[in-house]
């Protein structure tokens, strides 16, 4: 009896040292204390939830309290936190007594001829109905860790949530972008279009005087049917926009059309975002959060290993009546009842057990593994997102001076042409240039928007329920 009672302190004290939550304890390369980037970023505070509300764009806005409300793949993720939900209630349940009810009429008869002198059969009639209860007295935690568990897992499925909502925020104001960048891209060439005819009708006057020649002409309209030609394809890319758009408000194309066909200023881009320091993410993102609950989850399925080498305890019981006479029913010596401990002990069972604490232990440290890649590449993203946001703003202000001598390129070709003093190729290069600049200014306009949005997303910031 000594033996016993030392081995199971032994158990318990195995059981104490079923691994504890802790996020920092179970990095393996602590996070810097500051970003690499420099300008542009303030390390106040981390980003807003509401990110998009400094763009100042009430229709992005709309849009993405509408994904929010339809998206499917968003909805989907929120059933699964009902189930989860669900699974952890059911654990609970697992404190709580199980009470069952139940009766039966039997009506049996022996026979008489199974023994080697006959007999008359036997018959055997009456009612019973009882009262069951079945309870497992958590001694050793066992029920605590299930519970634990499914707890445990019920919050990475909340997070697991959140992390589809910022994707999706993130995800639809990138289309956003995109379908505002190629309208802008389409007003431009429209504009284009106006100057090159312009240019078009002086060559044309030029040569009907004698002035040019007739590839003067040829050429000008070559430049007109060029710019042309690529509009069906911005619109076909503006269509294209508008249906991905449509996807992800759960919605059919047709029923935002008529919002999003019509041409918007593109996003503004310049903002002074608040990145915090690293260990915000900690704190901010989803991903990381989501991964130090499984860790947490996987130290309680531990902590169920552990168990299954103790001893469960239990107390059974149940109360009833029978009687072969229904008026006897309830009468006192019809009352039946049975009080029954249980103690029940697994000594040997080949090494099955050993084996699932083993595949526990190391199902806990692969989790561990995937936290600590789940936060380097958090930090690579936002230091990835940083440094493509500052250098498209630096990029922008070339591109805007480049716009500006363009145009006066262009315009000092054509004065120049009129006086007959350069010939046409001049002004054909000077056209090319100036749509090129202004197209590539338009894009990288949006390229810098999406690297902000990109640079909100890394930080985490996504959605909050006072909005």
């Amino acid at each position: 009896m000594k033996k016993i009672k030392l081995l199971i302190c032994a158990f318990v004290a195995t059981l104490c040292c079923v691994p504890q939550l802790s996020a920092q304890k179970y990095l393996n390369n602590p996070l810097p204390e500051a970003w690499t980037a420099d300008s542009l970023l303030s390390v106040v505070s981390p980003a807003e939830d509401s990110w998009w509300k400094a763009f100042g764009d009430t229709c992005l806005t709309a849009l993405i309290n509408e994904a929010v409300d339809n998206n499917y793949d968003l909805l989907a993720a929120a059933k699964r936190i009902k189930v989860a939900k669900s699974m952890y209630n059911s654990a609970l349940a697992g404190y709580s007594p199980v009470i069952s009810a139940g009766a039966d009429w039997v009506n049996n008869q022996t026979s008489g001829n199974l023994t080697a002198s006959s007999a008359d059969p036997t018959l055997t009639r009456y009612l019973q109905a009882d009262l069951s209860v079945s309870w497992e007295i958590d001694l050793f935690g066992k029920v605590y860790f299930r519970a634990k568990e499914s707890k445990e897992q019920y919050n990475a499925t909340q997070e697991e949530y959140n992390a589809a909502m910022i994707a999706l925020c993130a995800q639809l104001a990138s289309n956003y972008i995109t379908l505002r960048t190629y309208q802008s891209q389409m007003q431009v060439a429209e504009h284009h279009l106006l100057s090159q005819l312009a240019i078009l009708n002086i060559t044309e006057t030029r040569f009907n005087t004698g002035l040019a020649s007739a590839l003067d002409v040829a050429q000008a309209k070559t430049v007109y049917l060029n710019t042309r030609a690529s509009l069906p394809q911005l619109d076909a890319a503006i269509d294209n926009q508008i249906n991905v758009i449509a996807v992800l408000l759960g919605k059919y194309p047709a029923e935002i059309r008529n919002r999003l066909a019509l041409p918007a200023t593109q996003l503004d881009y310049m903002h002074i975002v608040n990145v915090g320091i690293p260990y915000d993410l900690l704190r901010r993102r989803p991903d990381i959060r989501q991964a130090e609950y499984n860790i947490a989850a996987q130290a309680a399925a531990v902590g169920i290993a552990v168990t299954d080498f103790l001893p469960s305890v239990s107390l059974n019981g149940s109360v009833g009546y029978a009687s072969h006479d229904l008026d006897k029913f309830f009468d006192q010596g019809s009352l039946a009842f049975n009080i029954t401990p249980s103690f029940r002990w697994t000594l040997f069972n080949g090494t099955q057990r050993i084996q699932a604490h083993n595949a526990a232990k190391a199902q806990m440290q692969a989790t561990v593994d995937s936290y600590n890649s789940t936060v380097l590449l958090a930090v690579q993203e936002v230091e990835s997102a940083m440094s493509s946001y500052k250098n498209s703003i630096k990029q922008l202000v070339f591109l805007r001076e480049l716009v500006n001598q363009g145009q006066i390129t262009l315009d000092l070709s054509i004065d120049l042409y009129k006086n007959g003093l350069v010939d046409f190729q001049t002004v054909l290069d000077a056209q090319r240039q100036a749509l090129s600049y202004q197209n590539s200014l338009e894009e990288t306009r949006g390229s810098s928007a999406k690297a902000l949005v990109n640079l909100y997303q890394a930080l985490g910031g996504g959605w909050s329920d006072n909005q």
